[in-house]
Order: C-alpha cells, then sequence, then structure tokens
C-alpha cells in the first residue's frame, strides 16, 4: 500500500483489515494515495470503520453480493458512506424487501424481510438442480436468503442470513445485531453470537469471545456489560472465551461450526 502508492484495495472481509491494523507498520506508511477501501463477504464493526478511517484517512465502502448476482449487487462507490450499509443497487439491478413468510408482499422503508433481487447478469439457475433453481428464482426475482432494510434513500442495510435468524420466547432476534453490541465494548476484539435449542424457550443465544491482547474480561463482566446494552430477550446466556473464531475459506465466521460447539 505504501510502497506502490496504492489506489485502490478490495481489501475483503473485516478481519484483513483488522489484521492490518495490528502492524507496527501502519503507523509510518503514508496512505495519501488511497481513494477507495472495498470490502465484502463479512460485516464491518463500527469501530473498525472508524479506526481505519482515523488511521487511513480513507473510509472502507461496504460492498454487497453474491456469486449468483456475478457478484455484485450493490456498492458505495460514487456515493456518501453510510454506516452499516451496503450502498445502493448497481446500475440495472432491482432489489426489493419483501416478507419472510411468502416472499410476495413488499416492506416499507426501514422494515426488515428476505432481500429479492432482479437483473441481467444474475444466473438462470444451478446446473442440474431444479429444486434449488426453483427456490433461488421466483418470477423472475432472485431470493437472496439474507435479512435486510432499505432507508429513504435507497441505501440497503444488512441485519442478518434468514437461516441465522434466532426466535427466542417468538422474539426474532438478528445474530449481527446482538454482535455488534458486543463489538462496541473497549475490550472485545472479535465476537459471534448463535442460537442453541432451549426446550421453553425454543431457542436461546450463544456467545463465543474474543477478548484484545492485553485485556481480561471474566463472565460476570460480560453478562453485566449486556445487561445494560440489550433487552433481556436478545442478551446471550452462555459465553466462551476463544483464543480466535474460526473461519471458512473465504474468511468468514463459520457459524456453522460454532453452532455445533453451542449445541454440545
Amino acid at each position: 500500500l505504501d510502497e506502490h502508492r496504492v489506489t485502490v484495495f478490495a481489501g475483503g472481509p473485516a478481519p484483513i483489515y483488522m489484521g492490518l491494523l495490528d502492524s507496527p507498520l501502519m503507523d509510518s506508511a503514508d496512505f495519501s494515495n488511497l481513494k477507495y477501501c472495498i470490502s465484502g463477504g463479512a460485516p464491518v464493526p463500527e469501530e473498525l470503520y472508524r479506526d481505519w478511517l482515523a488511521m487511513t484517512g480513507c473510509a472502507i465502502s461496504e460492498g454487497y453480493g453474491m456469486s449468483e448476482g456475478a457478484p455484485i449487487c450493490n456498492n458505495h462507490i460514487g456515493l456518501p458512506v453510510k454506516t452499516y450499509s451496503v450502498g445502493r443497487p448497481v446500475p440495472e439491478t432491482d432489489v426489493q424487501i419483501v416478507d419472510l413468510d411468502t416472499g410476495t408482499a413488499v416492506k416499507n422503508v426501514g422494515e426488515p424481510g428476505e432481500i429479492r433481487l432482479r437483473g441481467a447478469q444474475f444466473t438462470r439457475g444451478y446446473l442440474d438442480n431444479p429444486e434449488e433453481t426453483a427456490l433461488l428464482i421466483r418470477d423472475g426475482w432472485l431470493y437472496t436468503g439474507d435479512i435486510g432494510y432499505l432507508d429513504a434513500d435507497g441505501y440497503l442495510f444488512l441485519v442478518d442470513r434468514k437461516k441465522e435468524m434466532i426466535i427466542v420466547g417468538g422474539y426474532n432476534v438478528y445474530p449481527r445485531q446482538v454482535d455488534e453490541v458486543l463489538f462496541a465494548h473497549d475490550k472485545i476484539a472479535e465476537a459471534a453470537t448463535v442460537g442453541r435449542r432451549d426446550n421453553k424457550l425454543g431457542e436461546v443465544l450463544v456467545a463465543f469471545v474474543m477478548v484484545k491482547n492485553g485485556e481480561h474480561m471474566d463472565k460476570r463482566e460480560f453478562f453485566t456489560y449486556c445487561e445494560t446494552k440489550m433487552v433481556k430477550y436478545k442478551r446471550p446466556v452462555e459465553v466462551t472465551f476463544v483464543n480466535s473464531l474460526p473461519r471458512t475459506g473465504a474468511r468468514k465466521i463459520d457459524k456453522k461450526l460454532l453452532r455445533a460447539r453451542a449445541e454440545k
């Protein structure tokens, strides 16, 4: 970045940016040529937005897409950055938010629902798999399985994956929103919340937390923080402190593996 006067940095998911900020070389590097820093594949916490901007002078532009969408559907390029938003649709691409049950009722501004997309660049379906194709594409719309909402300016905000939504005593809980609250704690480097089956409430939340180097946090401090920041049904009932969080090949947090650990 410094030596080659890089102008566009497609850093990828948030852990790449987190790793760079931990490098002692960041303090002496010159980032004045940076124009765009692009992220996708994993949520960017607000603290990371703030720290990266303070260090480099260039805001992270979080984008959104999927392989079936060839692959970028939304981004901030050429637009003001809104924290937590993945921007507006790329040209000739339509985005709608629909209800989770039928996938047909279009939601109002600010109301969360499943994100569906429409554009000429999208896949026609999965090879030799008509069943999965029928679930993916309906009436010309591609159903993403992601939950989000649109604001009055047409910016898209991601809430969570539909399959990762946790229902606690009848209340819908989106783990990403819980994770954002945990990220805001000064001692927490990363966190991931998953659901675990519960005989009384149906599901409860379990948190896996990585504490920053040189810091110490115990369960009492963790739960006290949660009590002051979240309503009861959104609070994790269990926390496991870890040295690192498991990741997929694409560097996303492996929620499937964490859910398996939570069930043990």
